[in-house]
């Protein structure tokens, strides 16, 4: 039987310094689209808070595929919505 022989995997060719750049300032992960609302434009200036929350599961699953359907993101439905809801909440406080 003969011996096989193995080459060291391939080393990946370097990257130009602008090329890195634009990978992190563009690339993968970051939305090239335009938000949804300008409250998620809003927040993305400040720091951020976790918020969790328990749900019903049938509750989860239609706000989940309604928010799919329509191509929006779940997170800033749900902000705005607590934009909204809390400037109602501070109208009514100061009346």
């Amino acid at each position: 039987m003969s011996k096989k022989t193995f080459a060291a995997a391939p080393r990946p060719k370097q990257l130009a310094p602008e090329q890195i750049d634009a990978y992190v300032h563009g690339g993968a992960g970051h939305d090239t689209t335009p938000s949804a609302s300008p409250t998620a434009e809003k927040l993305k200036g400040g720091p951020m808070k976790r918020l969790s929350i328990d749900l019903p599961e049938d509750v989860h699953r239609r706000f989940k595929v309604a928010c799919a359907a329509s191509g929006r993101k779940m997170a800033v439905e749900l902000t705005a919505f607590i934009e909204r809801h809390t400037e109602e909440l501070e109208q009514e406080t100061n009346k």
